[in-house]
């Protein structure tokens, strides 16, 4: 996996971050989700990496990167923090303006960055995501059920911890056997890869701290936005996986979401891929024939 990019390790301020980077042309960065690392790229950025110059990271607290001690606002594994983060990140790599392509939480991740810093994102893409504010008003029984990781890992620390450090690789093989449509769709080596890094006790801790902001920190400063006006300036590309639709008949579709985050006259593209949570792993080529187009549209930045 990422036989031609080039390992790095990177002080951004608050904390360090690793990351795989590789290709040359207009920039893109890859942030993955929970409970995974930069890993989940390997079928996506060798691709991609033929075109743009891409960077993988591990997003504080998870993979290899920095667990910077929390705070009991839980800001310090805010979206708005990890944001920061990668802009900080991508600046010590010469690029001042980049396209994101987030997944999971590296989509929350990718809009706040839209959002705190709309001069550096070109364009943005989110898979399986709608922002974190309508996520939270929308939750019904179906969603509660579907993501019951939402408030058991928003849990005051550390009874999450306790329970998931008993035996973390049942745990990532319980949350990829139900998220997924196909289990055997994923590599023997990246499951190795998401296990080593979630054994640490210190990733499940700070892992679980990004849930917490999820439902303290997160979810206010996207009433803040919301509350203000303020949009999303940049096109934005939404993909969803069709065979893990929790949300039942009448829910509004994910395009619709993101077209009251995103500003007047600026477009909303994207639809359901035939896959489970998991895009770049379990579709990798579907994933591949949005992204492409998407991300040579217009002129490079």
């Amino acid at each position: 996996m990422f036989e031609e990019f080039e390992s790095r390790r990177i002080d951004v301020g608050e904390t360090e971050i690793n990351l795989r980077h590789g290709g040359d042309g207009p920039p893109v960065v890859l942030l993955h989700g929970y409970p995974q690392t930069h890993v989940i790229w390997h079928r996506v950025a060798p691709r991609l990496a033929e075109r743009f110059n891409v960077v993988c990271p591990d997003l504080r607290g998870y993979g290899d990167s920095g667990c910077p001690a929390t705070d009991d606002a839980h800001e310090t594994y805010s979206k708005r923090a990890m944001a920061t983060d990668i802009v900080r990140l991508m600046a010590e790599l010469d690029h001042e303006r980049f396209a994101v392509v987030g997944h999971d939480r590296g989509a929350r991740v990718t809009y706040r960055m839209a959002l705190d810093h709309p001069e550096r994102v070109a364009r943005m893409a989110s898979l399986d995501v709608v922002p974190t504010l309508d996520m939270w008003d929308a939750t019904d029984k179906d969603r509660a059920i579907g993501g019951f990781h939402w408030s058991f890992l928003a849990q005051p620390a550390p009874f999450p911890e306790t329970m998931i450090g008993h035996d973390p690789d049942l745990w990532l093989e319980r949350l990829h056997r139900s998220w997924s449509a196909d289990f055997s769709a994923f590599d023997a080596a990246a499951m190795a890869e998401y296990q080593r890094c979630f054994r640490k006790p210190e990733v499940i801790h700070a892992t679980g701290e990004d849930y917490r902001a999820g439902a303290t920190c997160d979810h206010a400063h996207d009433e803040a936005d919301r509350a203000s006006g303020r949009r999303i300036q940049c096109p934005v590309m939404c993909l969803w996986g069709q065979k893990r639709d929790t949300g039942g008949p009448g829910r509004t579709s994910p395009l619709d979401v993101w077209r009251t985050w995103v500003a007047d006259g600026v477009e909303v593209t994207g639809g359901p891929v035939t896959s489970g949570h998991f895009l770049a792993e379990e579709a990798p080529e579907a994933v591949l024939d949005h992204l492409l187009p998407f991300l040579s549209d217009g002129p490079s930045w």
